[in-house]
């Protein structure tokens, strides 16, 4: 039903378990919401709970050529040095392909962390043979990416997540590693104007302050999305880097709002993780992210495969052998996405946690992230360490709806798929 939500002293009317909202005379307001209120019920309900896998984040190896303080990779996990063989790397892609056939669907392999370039041979021997049966993606520090290597990427149309935490040289390789930042400037010099390339920055305390001006750095370097997460305290080590979470959001809202002015001025820089919440309140149904929904989309809507074909909800999971799903060499795709590991995940939902379930916001945050949450309290059932921060975020969304900004917030091929225009 309609609840109150005040924002600038201007009275929104919103039901949270569809996300409609307006603003305006309540009786037609409530006369709209009834009226298309059954299609919304049904439309978040699929959203939340369809269980249809399109995505399988691979570690082709345990390695890494970094020693970044806030991984969510166990060490003994990252210590084991395993590299997938091509005939191993062969195997998940060929089961992949045949699983995303049967349901009609290009799906995707994205290939993830440790560092993926320290198998690169077999990992570019793979999208080579199959690039036209499956979406590929790497996700990548880029201190061991070459120019050849991005030339091959743009060829075969891969999309590519490179990692820069901040602006200045000093902060960021503070973080990542001595000459990470040069080494990933010369990259995107590379990959300029490529469609494919996002640039990724986790959060910490020591580059929170830094974001507007991440925002313009990268627009000068003519990216146009980037992500930027709050760091997960899935690891110990990750405890001690995690910003105050309202003091966080002040730095977000201005790196979004720099974002939205620069986009004015005619170059369109994106923040996917804002565009996400923003669709979350204007068309729930057209989220890409899976992360702030509820369930979120971790066994649901993707699963990651590590070095040794172990399958876990999501990366942040990795480590965790409770919810393990099998092995993705021994089980098939569908026996991994029903194991007991990835149901516990599966099942939890907002409605079982304290606050969540009568917040207004529930269904555009989704209370993120499990694996965190686990790690920290011992339970997936309790409310986000950043709970304020998206709090502060999703308000500001609607500030941002307010004055008009919304066509400047998301990617313009979103724009045509999603509303025609």
């Amino acid at each position: 039903m309609l609840q109150t939500l005040t924002i600038d002293e201007v009275e929104f009317k919103i039901d949270p378990e569809t996300n409609f909202w307006g603003i305006g005379d309540q009786k037609k307001l409530e006369g709209l919401y009834f009226s298309v209120r059954k299609e919304l019920i049904e439309e978040m309900q699929n959203l939340r709970f369809c269980k249809d896998i399109i995505l399988l984040y691979v570690n082709p190896t345990d390695k890494c050529n970094a020693s970044c303080p806030y991984c969510y990779l166990p060490q003994n996990i990252k210590s084991r040095g395993k590299n997938m063989s091509y005939a191993e790397l062969n195997a998940v892609i060929e089961k992949a392909i045949e699983f995303f056939e049967s349901r009609g669907i290009k799906g995707s392999i994205v290939f993830h962390g440790s560092e993926p370039l320290m198998n690169r041979e077999n990992i570019f021997r793979v999208i080579e043979d199959y690039h036209n049966e499956l979406h590929f993606g790497i996700q990548t520090n880029g201190m061991l990416l070459a120019e050849e290597d991005a030339e091959f990427i743009k060829e075969k149309r891969v999309n590519i997540g490179i990692s820069l935490d901040s602006p200045d040289e000093v902060t960021n390789d503070a973080l990542r590693g001595q000459g990470h930042f040069s080494k990933v400037i010369e990259a995107l010099e590379w990959l300029s104007r490529y469609r494919g390339l996002n640039v990724v920055t986790t959060i910490t305390k020591h580059n929170q302050r830094q974001l507007a001006d991440m925002v313009r750095f990268l627009h000068e370097r003519e990216v146009s999305l980037c992500l930027m997460n709050p760091v997960r305290g899935t690891q110990k080590g990750s405890l001690a880097l995690r910003p105050e979470p309202q003091e966080m959001a002040k730095d977000f809202i201005k790196a979004v709002d720099t974002a939205i002015e620069l986009t004015k001025q005619g170059r369109r820089i994106v923040i996917g993780d804002f565009a996400n919440l923003l669709l979350g309140i204007i068309a729930p149904g057209a989220r890409v992210l899976m992360c702030d929904i509820s369930p979120c989309g971790a066994g649901r809507r993707f699963f990651s495969v590590t070095a040794n074909g172990e399958c876990y909800p999501c990366g942040e999971f990795i480590g965790m052998q409770e919810f393990t799903g099998g092995s993705i060499f021994n089980s098939t795709i569908e026996e991994i996405s029903d194991s007991d590991g990835f149901r516990k995940v599966m099942s939890r939902t907002v409605e079982w946690i304290a606050e969540c379930n009568i917040c207004l916001f529930k269904n555009i945050c989704g209370a993120p992230c499990p694996a965190e949450i686990y790690s920290t309290d011992g339970s997936m059932y309790k409310k986000s360490y950043y709970c304020d921060f998206y709090r502060k975020v999703i308000e500001h969304a609607f500030r941002v709806i307010l004055r008009g900004d919304t066509w400047h917030v998301l990617r313009r091929s979103a724009l045509r798929e999603k509303f025609s225009i």
